[in-house]
């Protein structure tokens, strides 16, 4: 990166979600060095600036859940991340949460960890010393960024203001998307028919009291935004759960008059599994001996290209036998076992009769194993999780070739990974049970589709098995997807308008044959690609919408796994700082 000879001496981040206040938490530290030549500016731009961004406001409800334990997120990074700047804090969000009663094992609300992200800017604020780094917190939305490729940059507000900097980083996270082709039909049969309809959203905005009063209401989706969708749904309504231990959940639901019955499906029929309750020492990664780091790097060279069914997969199956048999559950360690409980309805999803019973026995027994929790369960989940890095890491390498990316790992593998390794709370799965027995919950299976059925004006959900439910109203339980071309945000819009950004595309081995993705282009890891291949030097993005260059974008940063979240956040930090004149340029 080159630089102006005369540097405005401030930077911009936007967003005050994890990744913006880790930024500036890497800023601040950076800020305490001898190398430090300030003073540098930092303006921190997010309509919910102080309260942990958008996602993890801390005012929100707090119904609504994490879906990983306390110990398993900080903000501060440890050795594993190999921290070039100090690191004065380390304290977790297990650490932060004691006080309130929560210990290492326990899932916090969402709205707790805003509280964390909010005290780690509170200590930022607190560190920084004025006359080196002077923080200026703007509750509004960045609206525009504007500005050559290597020189100073524009930033416009929605509350009017101007900013000028030397370099701007963008954490936006999640972005709210026009609705695609299938959604916006959906969307008119409601307003031809006077249903409802609630588009891909994060749950904070989506409206679940227009779903009561309705008959029946489809939900599209059986991942974590389905079950924020009965959090959300029963507290609009008004019912309550109470523990009821006669029951099979050991919950009872008690309505609150308006809820309608829900009728669940999704393209795999893969309800996600609870997380195990497990100690905080069996947390910790699982020591693969198969499908080693090794094995992955011998793997990724080959220049034909891995055919994910014929050479992986195997893989993990060994994996996987070798682990139950080495810890005496051999009753599972044959590949029929295995598979039958990686793709309880077939590979493909093509196995649908009695999808009611047999999804609501998945859900049943996974939550028997998870309290438990059943030893032979939990490896399973350990393993899968470990196996789950290694298949996004031949993905990053580009191993696969495109037709197994197409046919295997976006056709079934993501969504048995997700299914074990990134289920809810045990408490959301003994929810969904209660509901299910009070006759408000049924499954459809694999293969749900959706079609309007103009003479009877309702939304017509088709199980795999060909049978039809009738609905008035239609929730799509998934967050919007990463595509530049339909975001909604102002900012990227006008970049979109003046050809500042691309969609980017992803190349397989062996046949290189290009894949084009909804994430946004970038040089390297950051800098976003103009239509005409211009790079924009001093914008640096990071997270969800660059996510073909940064896959694996988690939402928290794990302690000891060497976390992506933490790693680019000091080294946007530091590149901001050089902009800015603050550090020295390499």
């Amino acid at each position: 990166m080159t630089h102006a000879a005369d540097p405005v001496r401030t930077v911009v981040v936007i967003g005050a979600g994890p990744r913006g206040t880790a930024i500036v938490e890497r800023l601040v530290a950076a800020s305490t060095t001898e190398e430090w030549q300030g003073p540098l500016t930092v303006h921190l731009v997010d309509p919910q600036v102080g309260r942990g961004g958008a996602v993890w406001r801390h005012d929100q409800p707090e119904v609504l859940l994490m879906n990983t334990t306390t110990c398993q997120t900080t903000l501060y990074p440890d050795e594993s991340c190999h921290p070039l700047l100090p690191v004065p804090h380390r304290e977790s969000l297990a650490d932060h949460l004691a006080g309130e009663g929560l210990g290492p094992s326990d899932f916090a609300s969402r709205a707790a960890h805003g509280r964390y992200l909010a005290h780690v800017l509170e200590t930022a604020l607190a560190d920084a010393d004025p006359e080196r780094l002077r923080i200026v917190l703007h509750p509004a939305e960045a609206v525009d960024v504007t500005g050559p490729a290597d020189g100073p940059q524009r930033i416009r507000l929605s509350d009017g203001r101007v900013l000028r900097a030397d370099a701007v980083a963008l954490a936006l996270g999640h972005l709210p998307t026009a609705l695609g082709p299938r959604s916006q039909q959906l969307a008119d049969a409601a307003e031809r028919h006077g249903l409802v309809h609630l588009g891909p959203a994060n749950p904070l905005e989506v409206d679940y009291a227009a779903l009561l009063g309705r008959e029946a209401v489809a939900v599209q989706g059986m991942g974590l935004n389905f079950y924020d969708a009965i959090g959300m749904l029963t507290a609009a309504a008004g019912g309550r759960f109470e523990e009821a231990p006669e029951a099979e959940a050991g919950l009872r639901y008690v309505p609150g008059g308006a809820e309608p019955v829900l009728v669940i499906g999704s393209r795999s029929g893969m309800v996600y599994r609870p997380k195990p309750d497990l100690p905080q020492e069996q947390l910790s990664p699982y020591p693969l001996q198969v499908l080693t780091s090794e094995r992955v790097l011998e793997l990724a060279v080959r220049s034909a290209g891995v055919d994910h069914e014929g050479e992986v997969m195997p893989l993990m199956l060994a994996e996987l036998r070798r682990a139950l048999r080495g810890a005496g559950h051999v009753e599972l360690a044959s590949d029929e076992a295995l598979i039958r409980l990686l793709f309880p309805f077939g590979r493909r999803g093509g196995d649908s009769a009695d999808a009611h019973r047999r999804t609501r026995e998945v859900l049943a027994s996974a939550l028997v194993a998870a309290t438990a929790p059943d030893p032979a369960w939990v490896l399973i989940h350990r393993v899968l999780i470990a196996l789950r890095m290694q298949v996004n890491r031949l993905i990053d390498l580009g191993a696969y070739t495109t037709e197994s990316v197409r046919r295997d790992i976006d056709g079934h593998l993501r969504n048995a990974f997700a299914s074990w390794a990134s289920g809810p709370p045990v408490l959301r799965a003994r929810q969904v049970l209660a509901l299910e027995e009070a006759g408000l919950v049924r499954f459809t299976g694999p293969r749900m589709h959706l079609d309007i059925d103009e003479e009877a004006g309702r939304f017509a959900v088709r199980g795999g098995d060909g049978s039809v439910t009738l609905c008035d109203g239609v929730l799509e339980a998934h967050l919007p997807p990463v595509d530049l071309p339909a975001y909604r945000s102002a900012l990227l819009g006008a970049w979109r308008e003046r050809g500042e950004a691309q969609k980017d595309h992803w190349a397989s081995r062996g046949s290189r044959r290009r894949m084009l993705t909804g994430s946004i282009a970038v040089d390297g890891l950051y800098a976003p690609i103009g239509t005409d291949d211009t790079v924009y030097e001093r914008r640096l993005l990071v997270g969800v919408p660059v996510s073909t260059a940064q896959p694996g974008s988690a939402i928290t940063a794990e302690p000891g796994t060497s976390p992506q979240l933490l790693r680019h956040a000091e080294a946007v930090a530091v590149r901001l700082a050089r902009a800015g004149g603050a550090l020295a340029a390499e």
